[in-house]
């Protein structure tokens, strides 16, 4: 016989083909639908490989409430309970400042938080908007500025890879 820890690695390297088509089809048509910055041939990819990186991080938390819990509906009833902490600690509700500190493990284990500053740093880096050309400074627009980011593109890209092998080492 197998072991599980054999069984369940062999599911992920199965379902692998599936992990990177389901973001790259989806991304494919969001991407050039929504007008997504074109400017630059990389910026395509890179937003695919975020795509991708957020797809699995946030399975391996998935595959962390499967293994705590044996009753599927308790798993899929406590995922929302998962999930809406991420989004609202991501950056897109609240500002990361603006979070108070007895909150903040939440913000850095959102795979939400580190793909929204890579997807935002990767569309505006380079990209000039008709909102910055206005004639008064005080009412252009800076999106990368107004955000104001912690963390570097490459940062999110790293920490998004390491929540993704961390939690399927957990799992």
């Amino acid at each position: 016989m197998y072991s599980v820890s054999a069984y369940f690695w062999a599911k992920i390297y199965s379902e692998l083909p599936s992990s990177i088509l389901t973001p790259t089809l989806f991304g494919s048509i969001c991407y050039f639908l929504i007008g997504f910055n074109t400017q630059e041939w990389y910026k395509f990819p890179v937003f695919l490989l975020i795509l991708f990186l957020i797809y699995n991080a946030s399975g391996g938390y998935s595959l962390i409430l499967g293994t705590l819990f044996s009753d599927k509906q308790l798993a899929v009833t406590l995922t929302p309970v998962l999930i809406i902490p991420f989004m609202l600690f991501a950056g897109f509700f609240v500002s990361q400042d603006n979070i108070p500190f007895f909150l903040t493990p939440i913000k850095w284990i959102s795979t939400f938080r580190y793909g929204f500053q890579a997807f935002m740093i990767n569309e505006y880096t380079g990209l000039t908007l008709e909102c910055m050309s206005a004639k008064d400074p005080t009412k252009g627009c800076n999106p990368l500025g107004d955000m104001n980011f912690s963390m570097t593109m490459m940062e999110s890209i790293y920490a998004m890879l390491g929540i993704w092998f961390v939690t399927h080492l957990l799992a």
